[in-house]
């Protein structure tokens, strides 16, 4: 019974001090960048567990239906701000710790989780196919999604019958 009872203690103190990491945070504090980048203050922050199609990046041409799909996603995203609870915490990176806030490490931010009235406000995109889950291990990051790729399997262009 003893056991149990230290069990339920240490899973209720790391619960708890888990629960103080995330930081309430107001909609106005939030500077939407795209669908998995947000500004915080002087911080800009890639958000974890999903991505989103590109608007524009230095790293490779944008072709117009990846921008448009990015478009949307950003518009639904600023949406979701406004319809519950927010928290925000910064959690590590999956690169080396000497490279995080360079441009070796997600382009200079630094990595986030939102969280929309208790969830990650990534599984939304994720269930409204706007993003694509993913996720880094321990010490890197796969290969970005190609989003070309899923957006021509996703939207087939019509043929003529």
């Amino acid at each position: 019974m003893r056991r149990i009872i230290i069990s339920f203690a240490c899973v209720s103190l790391l619960l708890w001090t888990a629960g103080l990491c995330a930081e309430p945070i107001q909609v106005q504090a939030i500077a939407v960048v795209d669908g998995d980048t947000i500004g915080v203050g002087p911080n800009r922050y890639r958000l974890v567990g999903y991505d989103t199609p590109e608007i524009k990046t230095p790293r490779r041409k944008v072709f117009a239906d990846e921008k448009a799909l990015a478009t949307i996603a950003k518009e639904r995203f600023i949406e979701l701000l406004h319809i519950g609870l927010l928290d925000q915490t910064e959690v590590p990176c999956s690169w080396p710790a000497d490279t995080v806030g360079t441009d070796d490490c997600n382009g200079g931010r630094k990595c986030g989780l939102l969280k929309l009235n208790g969830k990650n406000i990534g599984d939304t995109f994720i269930a409204e196919e706007l993003a694509m889950p993913y996720v880094c291990g321990e010490s890197r990051c796969p290969r970005m999604p190609k989003w070309s790729k899923i957006i021509k399997s996703q939207f087939p262009a019509r043929r003529p019958e």
